[in-house]
């Protein structure tokens, strides 16, 4: 499949590992970002304004085989 087109999923679901082909995904750290609105939400119940209003995490890619990169020019056209 990465030959014609190449495919990235969301979230990294377990699925993916098993799709044929399997299947590239941006990973997100899920337990990072639930203590992140676990923190806000307790600010928010003590009557407190949160010390932030918008957390940005980092991703990941995992790349597996349902990508490749795309491939190379003819000379003339570079």
């Amino acid at each position: 499949m990465p030959d014609d087109l190449s495919v990235v999923g969301f979230d990294d679901l377990p699925q993916a590992r098993w799709s044929p082909p399997p299947l590239t995904t941006v990973r997100q750290p899920l337990a990072e970002m639930g203590a992140a609105a676990a923190d806000m939400l307790l600010q928010l119940v003590q009557g407190q304004t949160p010390d932030v209003l918008r957390v940005e995490l980092s991703t990941r890619l995992v790349v597996r085989d349902s990508s490749a990169a795309p491939p190379l020019a003819p000379a003339a056209a570079r």
